[in-house]
Formats: structure tokens, sequence, C-alpha cells
């Protein structure tokens, strides 16, 4: 799965929580800490979820919480990169030119028996 779609599923989880840390997620089962700590950053970068503050210090001290914001938009496949700007600034042809053919000879070796 990746890592939008498990943000997605991490938000419909969040939603019934005031705020949950990386272990919180793991506990729960929804993917294990490293795809967790992976996703979490994810949606910080995309503002999806929000750090908070707690008293505690040390490991599974943070905790984030939904912030409402949607995810943009899952990119749709990959494109093939596309040379055509490169090779008409270069002069090159896109499509191969049609050459006048003079005098056309075709050869066929018979088959010995």
């Amino acid at each position: 799965m990746n890592a939008h779609a498990c943000t997605l599923k991490l938000l419909a989880w969040l939603q019934d929580r005031e705020s949950a840390s990386v272990g919180d997620i793991a506990a729960a089962g929804l993917m294990n800490s490293r795809q967790a700590s992976d996703v979490v950053r994810y949606a910080l970068r995309n503002g999806a979820i929000a750090k908070t503050t707690s008293g505690k210090s040390g490991r599974g001290a943070t905790r984030y919480r939904a912030t409402g914001a949607s995810l943009p938009e899952q990119r749709s496949g990959t494109t093939a990169p596309c040379f055509d700007g490169l090779l008409s600034a270069w002069g090159i042809a896109q499509e191969p030119p049609q050459l006048p053919v003079v005098g056309i000879r075709v050869y066929q070796i018979a088959d010995s028996a």
C-alpha cells in the first residue's frame, strides 16, 4: 500500500481519537512502526496532521492529531519522459524521413531440395 492510501487509513483512524503516537498506531495494528513513521512524515508534509505537545519526554512522547486538511490528489501513474522539445531544438527529425527509392531489385534464393 502506498503512502497516500496509508495516510487516508491513518486519518480515518485518527478521527476517533484526540491524538496518537507512532507507537499507538503500530500497536493498533494499522501498520508497522517503520511504515507508521513514514506515513506520519508524509501527512505532516502535506498538513493533514500536526504535532501536539505532551508533558512526557523520551521515546513515544510525540503525539499527532488530525488537522482536518485534505491530502492533495494522488498522482496517477508515472508518465514517460518526452524528448520532443530536445529533438526539435537539435534539429533531429521525430519521424524518419521517407527517402525516394530509385531502383528496386528483389533477390530471392530458391530452396534447393
